[in-house]
Order: C-alpha cells, then sequence, then structure tokens
C-alpha cells in the first residue's frame, strides 16, 4: 500500500510541474477581433488572426539582396504587454524577423547567421513604446547593418553578419499574433510596410491580409526536434531523474511487483497522456526529445525496481531454506 501511495503522488507531481500555472486554453474556434477601423488601420484585440495566406512575394528578393525595410506605425492599447506586433514566421519556433513590444521597450528579432532559429537575441530600443500614443517605427536591414528609427530618430544601429536575410525561410507574414496562436497583441496598426527591391506592400490595406471572422485557435506546442536551444539539452538529466520513480514505483506497487517490460510500457502511457495533456494549457509546449528522456527514466526505474524485488524476495528466502 506505501508504494501505490507514493505512485499516486509522484503522479500528481509530474501532472503539477507538465501543466503549472494551469491556465486553461484549449484548441477551440473562436470569434476574429481583428477590426478594420479605416482603410490603412486595423485594431487588434485578445484572439488575432492577421496573416498572409502564403510566403510573401519579396521574400525571394530579400534573400537575393540581402536588404529589406520594414516599417510600422503602432499605437498600443497598454504598455504592461509582451506580444509581437509584426512579424514573419512559419511557426512559433521560427523566425525570419519579429517587432515586439515588451512593456515600453521595443524589440527586434532578426533571423541571421549566429542567431537562433527565431532571431535571438534580440535588438532592443529601451522606452520606444507608450501606451495611447503613436510610434513609428523604421527597421532598415542593408549588408552587414540594422538600423532603427523610432519617430524618425535613429535609436539603434549595429552591424550583424553581410547578407542576414539570407537565411531566411518560408513563412507567413502576421500582424497583432504570432502565426499559429500565441500572445495576442492589443491596440491598432495604421502602416506595416515592407520594401525589398521592387516590391512595396502595405500590410494593413485591404486585401493584403487574411482576417476570417472566426478561426481555429490552436497555437503551437511541439517543440521542434533536435532542440535548437542548449538550455534544453541541460534538461534532460533532469527528465530522466524525474521519472525515474515512476518506473520503480509502479514495479512496487503490485503484488507480485510487476515485470520491468510491462512498468514501462504503462510507464510510457502515463508520459504519454501527460504530454497530450499539454495540448489544452497555455504556454506549455511538447518535447519529442523530453519524452524519450522521460521514457528511459522510467525504464531504468523498472529495471531497478525489479533487481531490487528479486533481490529482496531471494533475501527473504534464504533463511527460510537455512532453517
Amino acid at each position: 500500500m506505501p508504494a501505490r501511495v507514493l505512485l499516486a503522488g509522484v503522479v500528481v507531481l509530474l501532472a503539477v510541474i507538465a501543466y503549472f500555472p494551469f491556465r486553461w486554453d484549449p484548441p477551440r474556434i473562436v470569434r476574429n477581433q481583428v477590426v478594420r477601423i479605416a482603410v490603412n488601420s486595423l485594431r487588434f484585440g485578445e484572439m488575432n488572426a492577421a496573416r498572409t495566406p502564403g510566403t510573401p512575394a519579396w521574400l525571394s528578393q530579400a534573400r537575393t539582396s540581402g536588404t529589406v525595410r520594414i516599417r510600422v506605425e503602432v499605437n498600443p492599447r497598454s504598455s504592461q504587454q509582451e506580444a509581437s506586433m509584426m512579424l514573419l514566421a512559419s511557426n512559433f519556433w521560427d523566425t525570419d524577423f519579429a517587432i515586439g513590444q515588451d512593456h515600453s521597450n521595443l524589440r527586434v528579432w532578426l533571423r541571421r547567421p549566429g542567431s537562433d532559429s527565431g532571431g535571438n537575441p534580440p535588438f532592443t530600443v529601451d522606452g520606444a513604446l507608450q501606451a495611447r500614443r503613436w510610434t513609428s517605427v523604421d527597421v532598415q536591414v542593408h549588408s552587414n547593418s540594422i538600423r532603427v528609427q523610432v519617430n524618425g530618430r535613429t535609436r539603434l544601429a549595429a552591424h550583424i553578419p553581410a547578407d542576414s536575410p539570407t537565411v531566411w525561410t518560408a513563412g507567413q507574414i502576421a500582424l497583432g499574433d504570432e502565426v499559429h496562436g500565441g500572445g495576442p497583441w492589443q491596440g491598432t496598426i495604421r502602416n506595416a510596410r515592407v520594401t525589398a527591391g521592387g516590391y512595396v506592400v502595405n500590410y494593413v490595406h485591404p486585401g493584403a491580409l487574411s482576417i476570417p471572422a472566426h478561426y481555429l485557435y490552436f497555437p503551437d506546442h511541439i517543440e521542434p526536434f533536435p532542440p535548437t536551444d542548449w538550455a534544453d539539452w541541460l534538461t534532460f538529466p533532469l527528465q530522466l531523474l524525474l521519472f525515474f520513480p515512476l518506473g520503480f514505483l509502479i514495479v512496487w506497487a503490485r503484488r507480485p511487483p510487476m515485470p520491468p517490460i510491462p512498468a514501462s510500457l504503462l510507464a510510457a502511457g502515463l508520459i504519454v497522456l501527460l504530454t497530450a495533456g499539454k495540448l489544452l494549457f497555455h504556454g506549455r509546449h511538447i518535447a519529442v526529445a523530453e519524452v524519450v528522456m522521460q521514457a528511459a527514466g522510467a525504464l531504468l526505474g523498472a529495471l531497478l525496481g525489479w533487481w531490487w524485488a528479486r533481490h529482496h524476495a531471494r533475501g527473504r528466502r534464504a533463511p527460510e531454506l537455512a532453517g
């Protein structure tokens, strides 16, 4: 009985770790809160979907020339939000460029040689954004430099690897949110212009973006495999250790003890259920590599539990045979 109680406690603990802080956010059909308030203005709310149907035509030109210019005029609803205002991305993990708000700070992510697939580390302009006040942002990428102007004044200039847009991949333009789910940006955008070669596109103009009345809200939850962030690799030993007691206690929760193969399969089933449950919670992500390490930890625990059970049984039989 104590082993069963401990097993139940371990399962509860693993569920808490998997789902904390328990922000329920399942996939669902939602009403789009992107509203056109003028020919050249879009207002964004809590649920936003405003994206290009596919890869923009100017992307090939930007890759070839290594030059692109992005200009936006934004009016944030609040200074207490962290979200993307405009981006080019294929999913939550792979972003070519993003212009975002971090409270009063402006952040620009740019995929370039030496950055990760999300364009980290970003470029930051402190104090560039104020709630309910229009701000003009002009990001210019040319050859081996990036320049960010805010309200006509250069606030950031830095060297970057030459022709950084050449590493950009196919993606979609999105305003006021990520490409698939993510955290919404609330406010108004009245200019979202991209210039690359002979292309000039303003994405707030009617017809430039797909803005459905309703859409399936289903954020990206599955992290790329193999992991692209070295910090993720450092968590693998922890994942193994966390699930080691699960396999061990499954063996000992039954009398006679459960053999390691069925115990490991049962542990794998619990791992799959815990992992699938992350699809229902905000900000929780599924990593295939973590699932493999968790299953490996449970298998090692089951093997040790079975060996200990056999050793314990032989130890009990020895005095009986001697008597």
